[in-house]
């Protein structure tokens, strides 16, 4: 009986936890809060695309220059 409870729940944590992942995914990206939440396991997986999407985020959030005191308006 017990080597049956401990099967049923190895098998059990290793089903829900792919399904748990998935379903904080697709919470995170439908509140667009993939990057904060999803990161930590992005950059466990694939380093190299956390990196760019850090790089990403950065390039984003910069501020455009300030126009010159001679530039015409837009």
């Amino acid at each position: 009986m017990g080597e049956t409870a401990l099967l049923l729940e190895v098998v059990a944590v290793l089903l829900l936890m792919p399904i748990g992942v998935a379903g904080l995914g697709r919470r995170a990206r439908r509140r667009g809060i993939g990057g904060s939440l999803m990161a930590p396991l992005e950059e466990i997986w694939d380093p190299r695309a956390h990196r760019t999407h850090i790089e990403v985020q950065v390039l984003a959030e910069r501020e455009a220059p300030a126009p010159a005191p001679g530039d015409p308006p837009t």
